[in-house]
């Protein structure tokens, strides 16, 4: 960015960083449109910087950066043990199965809970 000093009539030249949001970029994704969208947010950041500290313009572009991350959505699978510190608190409820709807099993299990058995002497000692 660019601007001259109205008092001393020095030309001041200084960088400044312009960040679009971050984008999951999947197969689908349409690139072209990916980057008109990207380079739309870029420019409309400019134009805020300009219109918010008066007298700065476009002056040239120093450096772009593209970073990418790897991106591995989560997935259901089967059953898979639960580490021993979890598994020994008995606070959660880790159902075997053979397939690959995990989360299937875990809805019908949480809409028709089962009825928990209680002791005679339980049931001896609510009573009084």
């Amino acid at each position: 960015m660019k601007k001259t000093d109205l008092k001393t009539g020095q030309r001041l030249v200084e960088e400044h960083q312009f960040r679009s949001k971050n984008e999951i970029v999947l197969e689908s994704t349409d690139k072209n449109e990916l980057w008109s969208l990207l380079t739309e947010q870029v420019l409309e950041n400019l134009a805020k910087f300009q219109m918010n500290w008066s007298g700065w313009t476009f002056h040239s572009i120093v450096a772009l950066d593209i970073h990418t991350v790897g991106y591995k959505p989560l997935t259901g699978s089967s059953w898979v043990p639960l580490p021993k510190f979890l598994a020994s608190k008995k606070a959660l409820i880790n159902m075997k199965n053979t397939d690959n709807q995990c989360f299937k099993w875990y809805i019908a299990r949480a809409l028709n809970l089962a009825k928990r058995k209680i002791k005679k002497t339980q049931i001896g000692s609510q009573n009084t």
